[in-house]
């Protein structure tokens, strides 16, 4: 009576893929509205604008500037190769000697004069570096919505921490002590546990990892959380991933489970179990 009555790995794994599976669905038609609403499309294509027109800049021009100026430019599959004199140069080290020139040579007065019809190496990078903004905050409000929903308002109506994936197959959260989780538990587990720890930081990881630079280092960091969990949910006596750490849960079958409204009936159930017990030992 008192005891978990814990579920296999074949249905927590089933569940759990179930409710991935939706989160994945829901959270990709949240962040579908929510890139209607801040004009993602339309920042987006603002900056490839900007980038197609240094890049209609380079190739119309800076070649002959590379001549004029005694560079040596050379295009590749990967990009472009500028030298002077034997040594690495840059496209900034010939648009420098370009405003340097001020446009006066007639050679290069139409290079100059596109020049200054393009948009700034700043304002390219502001644009693009808020495009990054507007993607990171498009999939982090959809995934925490997601979670929001499926996580947390979702088991509010199935009870014992039910979601639909759980529900399907049969799986109900408890604590340990065999008690109902409590709203407050539920709320922990879903945006503390599975989505700030478990999903943002991988998100927030890769993100580093395409734009912030910080590279193996990135790697290193998903990969200890994901073996943390792995460690946890095989290591531990009630398999407790982080989440279920996070908010003191544990997943049971529901069918099976007693599961106690609260401390005080656990103690009289407890009471009243073992009273039973000693009775039936005298009248042996």
């Amino acid at each position: 009576m008192f005891e978990l009555r814990k579920i296999g790995f074949v249905k927590r794994a089933s569940a759990w893929l179930l409710d991935a599976i939706l989160i994945a669905v829901l959270t990709t038609g949240l962040m579908f509205v929510i890139s209607l609403i801040c004009n993602y499309s339309g920042q987006e294509q603002l900056a490839s604008q900007y980038y197609g027109q240094w890049e209609d800049f380079r190739q119309n021009y800076i070649e002959s500037l590379a001549d004029y100026y005694g560079y040596t430019y050379e295009e590749s599959g990967d990009g472009y190769v500028i030298t002077k004199d034997g040594k690495a140069a840059s496209l900034n080290d010939i648009i420098e000697d370009l405003i340097a020139s001020n446009g006066e040579d007639a050679a290069v007065s139409e290079a100059y004069g596109q020049y200054r019809s393009l948009p700034s190496v700043e304002t390219v990078n502001a644009q693009y570096h808020h495009v990054y903004i507007l993607l990171f905050m498009m999939v982090s409000v959809g995934i925490l919505l997601a979670y929001l929903i499926l996580e947390f308002i979702v088991p509010l109506f199935f009870k014992n921490g039910q979601t639909i994936g759980k529900k399907v197959f049969g799986i109900g959260l408890v604590r340990p002590d065999c008690v109902r989780i409590t709203n407050v538990a539920l709320f922990a587990r879903a945006i503390l546990g599975k989505f700030a720890i478990e999903t943002m930081f991988p998100v927030l990881l890769v993100f580093l990892f395409l734009f912030g630079g910080i590279g193996v280092l990135a790697i290193i960091l998903f990969a200890a959380l994901v073996l943390l969990n792995i460690v946890l949910f095989f290591a531990t006596k009630n398999k407790t991933p982080i989440h279920d750490v996070v908010a003191g849960t544990v997943a049971v079958d529901i069918k099976l489970q007693m599961i106690f409204a609260s401390q005080e009936e656990l103690i009289e159930k407890k009471s009243l179990f073992q009273k039973e017990a000693v009775e039936n030992t005298k009248e042996q």
